[in-house]
């Protein structure tokens, strides 16, 4: 009876078995043949199965065509345009730009060049020669006048004749306004010219100030960058003093502080430096991406002493005024008699007079003259000359020419102020860059990185003979008395490039022995 009750109970699970694995496959089948997007369904249909010897099979197998079929749906979704059989081309690696190595005359000259302002203020220069040459081209445009009368009824016994005349009139002035136009149209390209130089002038001294202010960013980031490098080899070997138990973890924790500090200070100065890159290659009109680097260097330099003989030599030619040396504000005058802009003003002055000239010559109207031919119908013929002009009755031309003196009042008035305003400017500019440079001569020489003083500091600090705070100190100290000079020098470069604009006179002729840094 046992083993009866054991082979039944077998049987019931093998049919149970049976029954499932049908409905599974029914299951699978029907999940097959639906939309493709039921198949989760169907799957957790057949999660609770029992575990029979066959069924992970059959599932596993049917779990893998499905997800091969899924697959293929995936893929035939996909609309054909957006596969690219074709390769993708790739495009060949740029060549690096050269570096570009600049002095400051380099800049100058890449400056009035490049810079775009300058190229289109320079093409007025053709508007002003055009302006000129209508100035000079006599009005000479005679006109003439026929008249004749073919279609007419002679009277009874008078002759046969077409009356008919012919008139030639030309236009001729007779107070010499010819002769003023063409002073016009002289001083306003004198006026045309002077405004370029001026702007070259200006583009000149803006270059050497950006190129100065680049020089002084890198000479502050070398030095701050000197200064991150000591704090690094500082901090190395304080950590390994303090794992010795030779200094404190205060100390060690003051040089970490100060070497945070100054790898801050380093990003900030290259920052600066490169900024003031970006500004050089926006005033000379260079890409962006050009690589340049500065090549000369603030201390190399010699600054001469803006004397007046030096610069009115400079600017006039070896011509000096007699009397011996002049007061700086005589020689200051001198200078900026011939400034490009007080010499702008002096041609708008020009203009102004020989308008208000022209104005009173067109007082007197012009005269309207020329030959005279007449046939009459009685066969009489005439032979003379005809003459026509104005009668100033109300318009007499006297409001013009009020208006034409004020103007140059006016222009009087602007080329007064402007060179006195241009001489008080060239007298400080001399007076600020003889300070600096008497403050550059007075100031020692700037020490190296490392001086013997420092150096021996540091041995005893790693020797532990002295404590991290007196090395910090002659750091400080030594950092400081650079960075002085570094402005020093800075402030003298200004100075000379106000000079520069302010008087008209080249950089040369007070910056000498330029070298270049290594």
């Amino acid at each position: 009876m046992p083993d009866r009750n054991i082979t039944a109970r077998e049987q019931w699970l093998m049919l149970g078995g049976m029954i499932w694995m049908a409905v599974a496959l029914v299951t699978i089948g029907g999940c097959r043949s639906a939309p493709k997007h039921e198949p989760a369904a169907a799957q957790s249909q057949v999660t609770p199965l029992p575990p029979v010897e066959a069924q992970p099979i059959q599932l596993v197998s049917s779990t893998q065509s499905y997800a091969a079929e899924a697959l293929m749906h995936a893929a035939a979704q996909i609309p054909t345009e957006a596969i690219d059989t074709e390769p993708t081309h790739i495009e060949p690696p740029q060549a690096p730009k050269p570096l570009l190595n600049l002095t400051l005359f380099s800049a100058v000259e890449i400056g009035l060049q490049q810079n775009p302002d300058l190229i289109a203020l320079r093409q007025s220069e053709g508007v002003g020669l055009g302006v000129l040459g209508v100035a000079r081209t006599y009005p000479f445009n005679p006109y003439l006048q026929i008249t004749a009368t073919p279609l007419q009824q002679p009277a009874p016994g008078s002759p046969d004749v077409v009356y008919h005349y012919v008139l030639v009139m030309q236009v001729v002035q007779l107070a010499h306004q010819q002769r003023w136009r063409e002073e016009i149209g002289m001083a306003a390209l004198n006026s045309v010219r002077w405004n370029i130089l001026q702007a070259e002038l200006n583009n000149i001294a803006q270059t050497e100030r950006l190129y100065f202010l680049a020089l002084y960013q890198r000479g502050i980031r070398d030095l701050v960058l000197a200064n991150a490098e000591l704090n690094e080899q500082l901090l190395s070997v304080s950590e390994k003093q303090l794992q010795a138990g030779h200094v404190a973890g205060a100390d060690v924790a003051i040089v970490r502080l100060d070497t945070r500090s100054t790898r801050a200070q380093a990003e900030l100065a290259e920052a600066n430096y490169q900024t003031a890159l970006l500004d050089l290659r926006r005033q000379l009109n260079l890409p962006l991406d050009t690589p340049i680097a500065i090549a000369d260097d603030l201390a190399a330099w010699q600054f001469a002493p803006a004397t007046a003989e030096r610069l009115l030599t400079a600017k006039c030619g070896g011509v000096m005024a007699a009397g011996g040396a002049a007061a700086p504000y005589d020689s200051a005058a001198d200078l900026v008699a011939g400034r490009p802009d007080v010499l702008a003003a002096r041609s708008d002055l020009a203009v102004a007079r020989a308008a208000t000239r022209l104005a009173n010559a067109s007082r007197v109207p012009d005269l309207n003259i020329g030959p005279y031919y007449q046939r009459t119908e009685s066969g009489t013929t005439y032979w003379g000359f005809r003459t026509q002009n104005d009668i100033p009755v109300f318009n007499s031309g006297v409001p013009l020419l009020r208006q034409r003196q004020q103007e140059m009042r006016q222009r009087q008035a602007q080329w007064d102020q402007l060179f006195a305003r241009a001489r008080i400017e060239a007298a400080a500019a001399i007076d600020r860059y003889e300070r600096a440079r008497r403050l550059v001569e007075a100031s020692p020489v700037a020490p190296a990185p490392l001086p013997d003083e420092l150096r021996r500091l540091e041995d005893q600090f790693r020797a532990a003979e002295v404590d991290v705070v007196r090395v910090f100190t002659a750091r400080t100290s030594l950092i400081q008395f650079r960075r002085a000079h570094l402005d020093l020098l800075n402030e003298l470069a200004q100075a000379a490039a106000n000079v520069t604009a302010a008087t008209g006179v080249p950089a040369d002729v007070l910056i000498q022995a330029a070298a270049t840094a290594p």
